[in-house]
């Protein structure tokens, strides 16, 4: 077997930016315009990056302070045991593959923009049958090395930023602060109501943004989960802190400029996705070719991450036990094949079928974002045990208040994005813990599950037969 490399800096850096500037950062107005005035953006842009920069500094903490073990899922173990473990690792599989059905959606509209044939939705036949030799084409490339993929990524990441600082500059130069201001609270999509601050509007306008604000931060854990591949665990945390840093800013000036230059019905108006309309207006029909190319390179490098990130995550399972052996068979290139194939069969059946779904972006990135929610809770949860574990620690009471602002966060984050994914994503809970099961007893644990895990079971499973009978009835 090769030896492999150890990342530096710039590719794990890079790979956090390729996770977040997916194709959520070309539509993300167009989604917030629907729900949220100028004003409540903003709010909710500050409550997002608040909880995340308290995920990032709790996760910096952690490697930090307990650099042993393999990226994020050794302190779910801590936090919860080895279910824990599962429950985290498994969720971050899931929001992965079934991610990639919303990259694989919007890089199909992206490049109808060039042949028509594809349809404007995503999911046509022509479409999904594009979009599936992309998946598998990425098995094979993913299959060839780790390490090489992600410094493509790297290289895909400074190409796709460029269309995006022609975007900021064209609308910089229209943005009128006046129109900015002007329904500063009241500003979105189909409000049929204009007036001043309302605490309430203003409340559900920011609830209304969550999840979109979500998807796009998915990717910062990247540099952890891979930290077992980086030069160092303390250049994998400095990576997180500057990519949430750098990451947020960019998306941030990007959703709400739009907000300046027209009221939020008329550039919610332009349709999907958001960035590329509003070029093309200013610029003609080349400001939108130029976006759509930018969009299929953007999403070709966070698809290459949201298949990294979920193959690591079973080999890591497999390698503690929690996965039959089976899930961590390395290739001599370090890639577990059959992991990586099994994620890339998973996604293509599920591409399938979303051509019998009305809005297969929006199911695809709001599923996605609600499994990656319940993997970054445990981190915040660790957090918090630690700091009541170790009364002596240094900086133990900052680390406390961080962990409790995050875990308020995760939870309100659940709570208000979509009760009902966060019941859907039990059903493959369900399918997990007997993959979990299996493994327990290769290893020869008399009982797979303790009597708090056959809880957690328990409640997974009313969560899995709820979300079925509401998905089934449309709610």
């Amino acid at each position: 077997m090769e030896e492999r490399k150890k990342l530096g800096f710039f590719p794990m850096f890079a790979s956090i930016l390729a996770g977040m500037i997916g194709s959520g950062v070309y539509d993300l107005s167009y989604q917030l315009g629907l729900v949220a005035s100028p004003g409540a953006v903003i709010i909710a842009w500050a409550v997002c990056f608040i909880g995340m920069l308290t995920f990032t500094l709790s996760l910096m903490n952690l490697l930090n302070k307990e650099p042993e073990g393999d990226g994020l899922y050794v302190y779910a173990n801590k936090a919860a045991g080895p279910l824990g473990e599962f429950m985290s690792a498994w969720g971050y599989w899931m929001s992965g593959w079934i991610g990639n059905i919303a990259f694989a959606t919007m890089m199909m509209i992206a490049l109808s923009t060039f042949f028509p044939v594809l349809g404007d939705t995503g999911t046509s036949w022509p479409a999904i049958i594009v979009a599936s030799v992309v998946m598998w084409a990425l098995f094979f490339f993913i299959n060839r090395g780790v390490e090489s993929a992600m410094i493509i990524n790297s290289i895909l990441t400074v190409i796709k930023v460029i269309p995006l600082v022609l975007f900021f500059v064209v609308v910089v130069v229209s943005f009128n602060f006046g129109v900015f201001t002007t329904d500063f609270w009241t500003n979105f999509a189909g409000n049929v109501t204009h007036g001043g601050f309302d605490a309430q509007s203003v409340f559900d306008q920011v609830t209304n943004s969550i999840m979109s604000l979500v998807w796009v931060f998915m990717g910062i854990e990247t540099a952890a989960l891979m930290s077992r591949r980086a030069q160092s665990k303390s250049i994998a945390a400095s990576a997180s802190i500057t990519g949430l840093a750098c990451g947020t800013i960019l998306m941030f000036i990007i959703s709400i400029l739009p907000y300046g230059v027209m009221t939020a019905d008329e550039f919610v108006a332009l349709g999907e996705p958001s960035v590329a309309r509003m070029l093309e207006l200013y610029i003609g029909p080349i400001g939108g070719h130029l976006i759509s190319a930018a969009m299929v390179i953007s999403i070709l490098g966070a698809w290459i991450n949201y298949t990294l990130g979920p193959t690591e995550s079973l080999l890591i399972l497999s390698d503690h036990g929690l996965l039959p052996k089976k899930f961590g068979e390395l290739n001599d290139r370090g890639v577990p094949t059959f992991s990586l194939f099994l994620t890339t069969l998973l996604g293509n059946l599920l591409l399938i079928s979303m051509h019998f779904t009305e809005d297969a972006y929006n199911f695809g990135y709001s599923l996605s974002a609600s499994a990656i929610l319940i993997t970054w809770v445990f981190i915040t949860i660790y957090q918090v045990k630690r700091g009541i574990q170790h009364p002596d620690d240094p900086g133990r009471v900052k680390n406390l208040v961080i962990g409790v602002i995050g875990c308020v966060y995760f939870f309100y984050a659940m709570f208000v994005s979509g009760i009902s994914y966060i019941l859907l994503c039990g059903v493959l809970y369900v399918v997990g813990f007997f993959f979990y099961y299996k493994a327990r007893k290769d290893e020869g644990m008399e009982a797979a599950f303790n009597g708090r895990e056959k809880l957690a079971v328990a409640v997974a499973a009313v969560a899995a037969v709820v979300g079925l009978v509401m998905y089934v009835m449309g709610m």
